[in-house]
């Protein structure tokens, strides 16, 4: 709600006036916040943003993005004639990136940023660690995958624990385990995220030096088949269930093995290979009277057989103590494996006829890298070709991946047409291709698998609907199970619910098994305020204004602290509000000016003034937050606060100074990177002392300046009035 920051006057030719209104905005947010994610929907150009960003701030800047998009980042850096370091994803997962590498960067490009929505993985603690004291500007279409937590996450790599508790988040952190109400949720993420639909997008963009030419979105096409005849697919289910794996995480065993049965079945019989495995590894560590290791876990499971399941097993099976399996399993798994090995695979067959009978070139997703292989060996003579993660493949042939994509989509790939043994009408993919990459030579999603998230199958087909794109339509078909093994897996209504919890985060696009669902715009409030505010003059501290209007409403705009909040008063309610609010001041915007009503607003700022003194009291609270007193930072307070008396009893007036600074530090809350790297001074085997702590403290940047306390101040106050009879 605060007025933009000062913003470059001149913007590249190269951006659109869509890309241009993103780029202001999240100039604005930077400054303030120090971070900002941008999740416009697929294929808006998120990539030529954010580098006209990182230009227009004019400070150095690196980029952190998959290995799959470093190709098309060099790419487009030196199409503008700039250089930036690049840092792998992957290569954060495996090892820690110091600062040192690279210490005048004062920006970090962030893309796919959805990958690093888990504090628990080694990229999400590289990352949190390299980026302090520096700006941080995400990128990702689907910031949310799973829950709400998510977003939590991503926002703590560059907000403190506490900054967002004027606008009624006290805790980022605690936020993360129970979920925010819609309403707090859509106000606060809208302060920290552009994320336009790309109907709001046309809507409010159509004139511009580019024209924003989609193609037309068929209605999406369900296909029922399973991998096996429903005779035997229920036998097979039958026998999944009767498995009773050892150790807490029986059900989860059970859910991949079904998932890997509704793939195909080749994955299916991989799947049990590994359970066999499994078993073989829990009987001797019960015999050696020990709890299964992490590698033990990762031989049996690895990362490739999809990551969110890996993460949601290994705290389970990495229980202290032995687990027993039982020996029944074994010949469990025996006839399931001879019942998949005799039977015909329905689901490929509908496959092939769906390939023969639709012109187009077509891309299809699936999960098991097994999977490729077979679907790669039955497509077998229709210029079919597939990517497995870095390794691409023309029938039996190992090409590199961009020789693939190049023979596939040219056009996309600004490659020159392949030769006519390479030409290429089918790929088949696993979902790591399903990030940022242009291919839209294709005209055709089709959804082999279905993915753990909605979010997958939004960035599926952001593949071929995307700006530009050579066709006038485009097309989804999904593959769904069959009832008996949906009923096993209930994957459509996992989906569903997953859904429901990305609009109420605001997704910019939302993609069902039916096709695209239409977003609810829950954030665009900040972007049609922004162009609200450009067509008037700003107003000073304290304007009140009154307008006429059928309805009965005041809108208020408080700052908090060092936020601002805009609350709704009505005759039933007061509630923080931004986006009615918005829509009201657009309303009052072209509204005819009447008298105000004094008594009527002085009455709506009696009625706000309880929430705005909670948050006062909160912001008062934040400071020494009884409740949260586990964290690190709060329980080495005391030792601080003991070394200053001994500073103050020699009279050491700067040493007392900077463990007073200390000990705000240390209250105040700190982002994900800073408690990161307080943890790894604490796990330091040296015996800790205060000019340690100290010389972390000083590493970090300058706290905001403190000392006062906050305070509310009423911004802007607009009074719509019922007309009165002439």
């Amino acid at each position: 709600m605060a007025p933009l920051e000062e913003a470059p006057q001149a913007w590249p030719r190269w951006l659109a006036s869509h890309q241009v209104a993103a780029a202001q905005r999240l100039i604005a947010i930077l400054q303030r916040y120090g971070g900002a994610l941008l999740a416009d929907a697929v294929g808006l150009g998120k990539s030529y943003v954010a580098l006209a960003v990182a230009l227009a701030l004019g400070e150095p800047f690196a980029l952190v993005v998959p290995a799959v998009l470093v190709p098309q980042w060099r790419a487009l850096l030196a199409q503008r004639g700039v250089a930036a370091p690049v840092i792998t994803h992957e290569g954060m997962s495996v090892r820690t990136v110091r600062q040192s590498v690279s210490p005048s960067v004062r920006l970090f490009i962030v893309d796919e940023a959805h990958r690093f929505r888990n504090p628990d993985t080694n990229r999400y603690r590289a990352l949190a660690k390299l980026v302090v004291g520096a700006r941080v500007l995400l990128v990702t279409a689907t910031p949310i995958h799973n829950r709400i937590a998510d977003l939590c996450h991503l926002f703590r790599l560059f907000l403190r624990d506490h900054d967002l508790t004027a606008l009624g988040v006290s805790s980022l952190r605690l936020a993360a385990r129970a979920a925010l109400d819609a309403e707090t949720l859509g106000a606060v993420a809208a302060r920290l995220i552009v994320a336009r639909s790309r109907s709001r997008v046309q809507a409010a963009y159509a004139e511009g030096p580019l024209a924003l030419t989609f193609p037309a979105r068929a209605a999406g096409e369900i296909v029922r088949a399973g991998p096996l005849p429903d005779d035997v697919l229920g036998r097979v289910i039958a026998g999944v269930q009767r498995l009773e794996p050892p150790g807490d995480a029986a059900v989860l065993f059970r859910l991949v093995l079904l998932s890997q049965l509704a793939s195909s079945p080749p994955a299916f019989r991989a799947s049990l290979v590994r359970y066999e495995a499994f078993l073989d590894l829990a009987r001797d560590a019960a015999a050696d009277g020990r709890a299964l290791t992490r590698h033990e876990f990762q031989r049996s499971f690895p990362r490739t057989a999809g990551e969110d399941l890996q993460l949601a097993f290994l705290p389970l099976l990495l229980a202290p103590g032995p687990m027993r399996a039982d020996a029944r399993d074994r010949d469990v798994v025996r006839g399931l494996r001879d019942l998949a090995e005799a039977a015909h695979d329905p689901k490929a067959e509908a496959l092939e006829r769906l390939l023969a009978d639709r012109a187009g070139k077509t891309i299809v997703f699936v999960q098991p890298r097994v999977t490729v292989r077979y679907l790669l060996r039955r497509l077998r003579g229709r210029r079919v070709a597939a990517v497995i993660g870095d390794t691409g493949l023309f029938g039996d042939e190992p090409a590199t991946r961009a020789e693939v994509l190049a023979a596939f989509a040219p056009r996309a790939q600004h490659a020159p047409p392949p030769a006519r043994a390479l030409e290429t009408d089918i790929l088949i993919a696993t979902d790591l291709l399903s990030e940022g990459l242009n291919l839209q030579d294709a005209t055709r999603v089709v959804h082999y698998d279905l993915p753990w998230s909605p979010a997958r199958l939004a960035q599926r087909v952001g593949r071929v609907d995307r700006l530009g794109s050579p066709h006038t339509r485009v097309e989804t078909v999904t593959f769904l199970p069959p009832p008996a093994l949906e009923g096993a897996l209930a994957v459509e209504q996992r989906l569903a619910t997953k859904l429901v919890t990305q609009a109420a985060a605001g997704a910019a696009q939302l993609e069902s098994v039916a096709g695209p669902e239409a977003a609810r715009g829950r954030l665009d409030w900040c972007d049609r305020l922004q162009r609200l505010q450009s067509g008037v003059a700003a107003p000073s501290t304290g304007t009140v204004a009154a307008v006429a209007a059928q309805l009965s409403a005041v809108v208020l705009i408080v700052r908090i602290g060092s936020l601002v909040e805009a609350l709704v008063v009505t005759d039933h309610h007061v509630r923080p509000d931004p986006g009615e609010a918005t829509r009201l001041l657009e309303e009052a915007a072209c509204a005819r000016p009447v008298g105000l009503d004094r008594a009527r607003l002085e009455q709506a700022v009696q009625r706000a003034a309880p929430l705005v003194r909670a948050r006062l009291a909160a912001l008062e609270d934040a400071r020494w937050r009884a409740s949260d007193r586990d964290r690190l930072g709060r329980r080495l307070i005391p030792w601080v606060l003991g070394a200053a008396r001994r500073a103050a009893q020699r009279g050491d007036a700067r040493q007392l100074s900077r463990l007073d600074a200390l000990v705000s530090r240390l209250a105040l809350g700190m982002t994900a990177g800073e408690e990161l790297l307080l943890e790894q001074l604490l796990a330091r085997r040296t015996p800790l002392s205060v000019r340690d702590v100290l010389a972390w403290h000083a590493g970090l940047p300058p706290l905001p300046e403190g000392g006062v306390a906050p305070r509310a101040e009423l911004v802007v106050a607009v009074a719509i009035q019922p007309q009165r009879p002439a």
